[in-house]
């Protein structure tokens, strides 16, 4: 039972505590959370109802899930919370010391004391709420979160309020999880989305990897090879990968991020490499282009075939200097061949050269 305090909490109270701990921690959405939560504050703590609030008065802004279900608020009275909400005595503390942990309202003020206040009058006494007990779940001021346990016919013991503090880290965890699950499954649907339409595929960079569209990790296993020994990436990816965070991790460089090109399959399997961010690990994007342009149909525009060689390099993104290591010539040469290839197609610059091989190709592919 690490983790857990004591406190003079009897063994058979740890247990349920821990009981409580387990079934919550399953719940992968808020909605889930309030919903398991409650059930399960309610039968640790016997309550005549226990809710979870959101409520930000200065917005006008009050939502509450009631457990039991039917356990009923009268409209005509639940109307008269939200205009009194700075007035209860527990959001008072709370906005005074700044502590959210579990408190009665007897223990700031006396019961009498309370039945002078008028959201007892207009609120509490009209539905038999006598008793309270709170405790609050991290929210950006002036919203507050809470989850409340009401009794009409007697107060919470101090039993009662050490189970409620002992749960309140697990909760609040629970609650950040499953808060942070539906935001990373709404990004999920949406890079689902948009690299569908995009015709990409996406695969998330954690541990395990985490394809976003089906099929990614086939693909990318398909154009690149298999995992090397050392990561669930094929080498030649995480050598490149590797390459990508250097060069980011470094100040002093400003430098383009240049994606990975192979051709496989007869298409050019493009990568991109999407840098980690402080709320998710990066990720890879693979888009099949064109279709990869082969020697023989670039001779058939003219080139020879060291041309054609040194036109399939460029428009796969190489500089002169990388097209001269690959082919074992001087960047000279390259460029000399460049002039000539310039002035048989017609074109001038690489943008236009990639673009008009490119355009020929998928044209001869309709065909």
């Amino acid at each position: 039972m690490a983790g857990l305090s004591h406190g003079g909490l009897s063994h058979g109270d740890l247990v349920r505590v821990l009981s409580v701990i387990e079934a919550v921690g399953e719940a992968r959405d808020p909605d889930e959370f309030s919903r398991v939560a409650l059930e399960q504050v309610a039968r640790v703590i016997p309550s005549d109802a226990v809710s979870i609030n959101e409520v930000e008065p200065s917005a006008g802004r009050f939502v509450y899930l009631m457990y039991p279900p039917t356990y009923t608020i009268p409209p005509e009275v639940e109307q008269e919370w939200l205009p009194l909400a700075d007035q209860h005595p527990l959001i008072q503390h709370l906005v005074a010391t700044g502590d959210g942990s579990a408190r009665r309202i007897s223990d700031v003020m006396s019961q009498d004391e309370f039945h002078t206040t008028p959201i007892y009058q207009r609120f509490y006494g009209p539905i038999g709420v006598e008793y309270q007990m709170s405790v609050n779940l991290p929210a950006p001021r002036p919203v507050v979160v809470a989850i409340v346990a009401s009794r009409g016919e007697c107060d919470f013991s101090d039993r009662d309020r050490q189970v409620l503090n002992v749960l309140r880290p697990h909760l609040i965890q629970t609650w950040y999880n499953a808060r942070e699950q539906r935001r990373f499954r709404s990004l999920l649907s949406a890079a689902r989305d948009a690299t569908a339409d995009f015709g990409g595929e996406l695969v998330v960079l954690s541990d395990p990897l985490h394809e976003v569209t089906p099929g990614a990790l086939v693909t990318l296993y398909r154009a690149f090879g298999r995992p090397s020994a050392t990561s669930p990436l094929p080498a030649r990816v995480a050598r490149w990968v590797a390459a990508q965070q250097a060069r980011l991790d470094n100040p002093d460089t400003i430098e383009l991020q240049k994606p990975l090109r192979v051709d496989h399959d007869g298409h050019r399997v493009v990568l991109h490499y999407l840098p980690a961010q402080r709320d998710h690990p990066g990720a890879l994007l693979l888009r099949a282009d064109a279709p990869a342009p082969r020697g023989p149909t670039l001779e058939a525009l003219g080139l020879t075939p060291r041309e054609a060689e040194i036109v399939q390099c460029l428009i796969g993104g190489a500089t002169n200097a990388d097209v001269g290591r690959a082919l074992h010539v001087s960047p000279g040469t390259v460029k000399k061949h460049l002039d000539n290839i310039y002035t048989k197609l017609g074109v001038r610059g690489r943008g236009r050269l990639t673009a008009f091989v490119v355009d020929v190709l998928e044209r001869q592919n309709e065909r």
